[in-house]
């Protein structure tokens, strides 16, 4: 009988230690309650040079932070797809900072098959008006006690034109010369 009451009190005292250590951790997923999600964007798709069996893609994500704290990314992952049909994937260890209320470009160096690109050229072609929607979806890795988050952002070509137009440069707006009137 002794010796089960040892067990058990061994038992308690490393369940106690257990919720103790990850007491932490509790309290980290509760500092990201109430906090705004944050935003993974296509910014551009670039090819590179290529193999017959194998082509390169340069993807590039912009990770937008709407919150009032900065976070590291400690690496991603995703798979894009392009009118319903798996274009790449993507995984990445580059750290990156993602500034409070702020924003950044991640390239990630991507590879997909040439059965995928035939697909996409095949599928792109039969469209009397050639669009693309996009899909995105993966996971950031958060350095530290954050974790990770699972992302997933759709859009279109449309969409890019929209972004790519808001980022050209804007011309100087002409001034008056000074002392006219």
């Amino acid at each position: 009988m002794k010796r089960r009451s040892t067990k058990l009190a061994r038992a308690r005292r490393v369940l106690a230690a257990a919720l103790l250590a990850c007491a932490p951790l509790g309290a980290g997923c509760a500092s990201l309650a109430g906090r705004e999600p944050l935003e993974v964007q296509l910014a551009s798709i670039t090819p590179l040079p290529s193999t017959a069996f194998e082509h390169r893609l340069r993807v590039d994500l912009r990770l937008r932070n709407p919150n009032d704290r900065a976070y590291e990314i400690d690496g991603l992952r995703f798979v894009l797809d392009v009118n319903g049909r798996r274009l790449a994937s993507g995984v990445s260890s580059e750290r990156a900072t993602l500034p409070r209320l702020g924003e950044v470009v991640v390239p990630v160096t991507t590879t997909t098959s040439l059965l995928d690109v035939v697909n996409q050229i095949v599928a792109f072609a039969g469209q009397p008006q050639p669009r693309f929607a996009y899909a995105l979806r993966g996971k950031l890795f958060l350095a530290g006690i954050w974790g990770s988050i699972d992302f997933e952002r759709e859009g279109s070509d449309r969409d890019l034109l929209r972004l790519r137009a808001a980022q050209a440069p804007r011309p100087a707006a002409a001034s008056a010369p000074h002392g006219s009137r």
